[in-house]
């Protein structure tokens, strides 16, 4: 009975060594992974490896190495490990991790730019003071010198008006690829300014850089994207937007980024009041609700534009041409002098009386909204106005053949050669083939077309 307790007690001690030493020769003690960022890369373009080490020895190593071997055709950029430290051998990259603990992974990422065409290829090799065993694995990249040519540029085109703090502000950036080649991987930053929110577009996160992978971007191709911010403060803002792509050989490096500056002011000194002076009326020519405002100078100074904003509104606000803090507002586009009042007219859709009080009117002094034309105006129209009639009230109406949901423009002047031309904001999505479109005065234009000797008309269809 003893020899069998004392063979028992051998037996239990060998089962215990060989649970906490690895055995020698075993396979598996090490998972290893290696990705790299491209499979074919340009001279010169920089390479970067992952490297993932596992320790599946069942126990603490005291020490482990990952050596990189690579070609003398390899320059090296950087590495970093999650632990321990690196050395660099000429083309001799070695990771010391150091302490391993078991069931530990180590992330190591090696980054090399090639300075020859050809195959390189990366053999990475995990050992350990502590066992005998290693893992091997070797990564092979095919190098070329097939450059690609082109030119990519950005630009931005912000607002026209004056931005007010809180107004919601679009501008819109554009990438273009002036060839020769087409670019793959194409990627678009967009940067925002300190002290803004961002309105649209809505599935981007609040961040300081917009990143936009556009993919392959043709040879003459473009892509436009429109950006809405809210300025929460008044002073300078600086917007940035900025292209390139890996792997190009850019032609002209000047228009890679481009930057604006935009001003947000504050309202200007100057006391408003506006009153509703009709009630609310469907137009049957244009199907809108309409109720007529009079707005008035009740301070002692001039002002040279106004600006009125409505809030707590149940119907859109069919003629507004902006929004501050989520209200849309329309502008009285001329002086007022004190004392002075002018008559404007609200548009909302869908039409139908609705709940509404004066005190939803909020009215500001504004510099004076531009509403200059593109310059092609000033020469002719795109469109052909059918019809031009002179209502009973004195408004005009015009009338034009359209393509459905596109936008268009009507442009107004007071002589045939449109020297002094101006927009009527804002531009009309076509509902149908053909649209109908009232001058009654403002906001829209300047003054009512009752109260001129003569107006002259253009329309046109927008990008």
């Amino acid at each position: 009975m003893k020899a069998f307790f004392h063979l028992q007690m051998l037996a239990l001690f060998v089962f215990g060594l060989m649970a906490v030493c690895p055995r020698a020769g075993a396979q598996g003690f090490f998972g290893l992974s290696v990705t790299n960022s491209a499979n074919s890369i340009l001279v010169s373009n920089s390479l970067t490896y992952t490297i993932n080490v596992t320790n599946l020895t069942g126990v603490l190593l005291a020490d482990a190495q990952v050596t990189n071997l690579l070609p003398a055709s390899v320059q090296f950029v950087s590495a970093s490990p999650s632990q321990g430290s690196y050395t660099n051998y000429g083309s001799v990259v070695v990771f010391d991790l150091g302490q391993f603990f078991n069931n530990e992974i180590a992330f190591l990422t090696l980054t090399v730019q090639p300075t020859a065409i050809g195959l390189i290829t990366n053999t990475v090799t995990v050992t350990s003071i502590s066992v005998t065993n290693t893992a091997s694995t070797n990564v092979v990249i095919q190098v070329t010198n097939a450059v690609i040519q082109a030119d990519l540029g950005v630009t931005i085109a912000g607002p026209v008006q004056a931005v007010i703090t809180n107004d919601w502000m679009t501008y819109n950036v554009t990438a273009t690829n002036s060839g020769p080649d087409a670019v793959p991987n194409v990627v678009l930053t967009n940067t925002l300014p300190p002290g803004v929110v961002l309105i649209s577009p809505t599935n981007q996160t609040q961040s300081s850089n917009l990143i936009y992978n556009l993919g392959t971007v043709l040879s003459g191709g473009t892509a436009n994207f429109q950006f809405t911010i809210q300025p929460t403060n008044a002073g300078v803002l600086t917007l940035l937007a900025s292209i390139g792509a890996a792997g190009l050989l850019d032609t002209n490096l000047a228009n890679n980024s481009a930057s604006t500056n935009i001003n947000v002011i504050s309202y200007l000194p100057g006391l408003l009041l506006a009153v509703t002076n009709s009630g609310q009326n469907v137009n049957f020519q244009n199907g809108l609700e309409e109720q007529s405002i009079l707005l008035t100078n009740i301070g002692t100074i001039d002002v040279p534009a106004a600006r009125v904003v409505v809030t707590g509104l149940t119907n859109r606000l069919f003629n507004a041409v902006g929004t501050n803090n989520g209200a849309p507002f329309v502008y009285y586009s001329a002086g007022l002098a004190a004392g002075q009042s002018a008559t404007m007219l609200l548009q909302y859709a869908p039409r139908g009386s609705f709940p509404f009080t004066n005190g939803q009117l909020h009215t500001f002094a504004v510099p004076v909204p531009d509403w200059t034309p593109p310059p092609v105006t000033a020469m002719s129209t795109n469109l052909n106005v059918t019809r031009i009639v002179r209502l009973s009230n004195g408004n005009m109406l015009i009338e034009w053949p359209a393509i459905t949901n596109r936008t268009y423009t009507v442009v107004y002047s007071d002589n045939v050669l449109f020297s002094n031309a101006m927009m009527a904001p804002p531009s009309i999505v076509a509902p149908a083939n053909e649209v109908q479109w009232i001058d009654y005065g403002p906001p829209t234009t300047v003054s009512a077309p009752a109260n001129t000797s003569s107006r002259f008309y253009r329309v046109f269809l927008n990008p």
